[in-house]
C-alpha cells in the first residue's frame, strides 16, 4: 500500500482525481461523492463494461456546471466512497479487469502509473504512520499528503538543523502532529489537486518560510520548541 490507499488508518486520499479543484465546500463535496458512489451502485455493472463508460457519460453531464479553480485540470467522476475512504471505483481490485480504468478520462497507464511528489517521497511510510495515530477523515488526509509543500519544510527545516528523518520521526513525533494541526487550523493548502507547483522563491530559510507558512509567531511555544534543536 501506500500513501494513496495506507494500511493504517480509516481514511485514504483522492487529491489526483482533481475532486478538489472543484469550486465547493467540504460539505458539497462529500454530498457529491455520496451522490456517485449511490450512482454508481445502481448503474454499474462490470460484467456489462460499457455501463462505466454510460456512468462517466451522465455523471460528466451532471458535474459540468460545477465551477473549476483551474480548467486544466480534470475531475474524474469515477472517484467514490468505500465506507470512510475514497478511491476510484473502478479500480481493477474490484473490477477485476486490469485495464478497466480504460473507462476513465486518463486511461489505465496513466491512472495506475501516476505517482505524486509525496507519495514519492523516501519518508512517505513514516509520515504514514505518525498520520494514522491522529483523528483524520479521508478530506483532512487528503489535504496532508498531497500538500508536499508543507511537508517538504518541515522536514527541510529539521535537516539544516541536524535531526535524520529517522530521529525526527523517533522522537519528535509530537511536535510534528501539532505542526500538521496548525495547518489544519490555519486552512492552509486544504484543497489541492496534488499538481500544484511551487512559485515560491527560496530565499529564505527552510525555518523561516515554515514559520511563514504556518503562521507560527503566533504560536511561540512551537516556535521555541524548534528553535531550541
Amino acid at each position: 500500500m501506500s500513501l494513496c490507499q495506507p494500511e493504517k488508518g480509516n481514511f485514504s486520499c483522492g487529491s489526483c482525481c482533481g475532486i478538489f479543484n472543484l469550486d465547493l465546500s467540504s460539505d458539497e463535496i462529500r454530498k457529491l461523492i455520496f451522490e456517485r458512489t449511490e450512482e454508481f451502485k445502481k448503474s454499474v455493472d462490470f460484467e456489462k463494461p460499457w455501463t462505466m463508460a454510460e456512468y462517466r457519460k451522465v455523471r460528466e453531464k451532471k458535474e459540468v456546471t460545477i465551477r473549476r479553480k483551474d480548467e486544466l485540470v480534470y475531475n474524474c467522476p469515477f472517484l467514490g466512497a468505500f465506507g470512510k475512504k475514497m478511491g476510484c471505483m473502478i479500480h481493477p481490485i474490484f473490477s477485476g479487469d486490469p485495464l478497466s480504468q480504460n473507462y476513465s478520462f486518463y486511461g489505465s497507464s496513466i491512472c495506475q502509473g501516476y505517482e505524486c511528489r509525496n507519495m514519492e517521497r523516501k519518508s512517505s511510510k513514516l509520515w504514514e504512520n505518525l498520520l494514522s495515530e491522529m483523528e483524520l477523515d479521508s478530506f483532512t488526509y487528503s489535504a496532508i499528503v498531497s500538500d508536499y509543500e508543507t511537508l517538504d519544510l518541515i522536514e527541510e527545516t529539521f535537516s539544516q538543523k541536524g535531526v535524520s528523518i529517522e530521529e525526527l520521526f523517533r522522537s519528535k513525533k509530537e511536535l510534528l502532529k501539532r505542526l500538521i494541526q496548525r495547518k489544519i487550523d490555519r486552512n492552509v493548502a486544504m484543497m489541492n489537486t496534488s499538481f500544484e507547483i511551487s512559485m515560491e522563491e527560496k530565499k529564505k530559510s527552510a525555518q523561516e518560510r515554515l514559520i511563514q507558512r504556518l503562521s507560527l509567531t503566533s504560536v511561540p511555544d512551537l516556535t521555541n520548541e524548534i528553535n531550541s534543536l
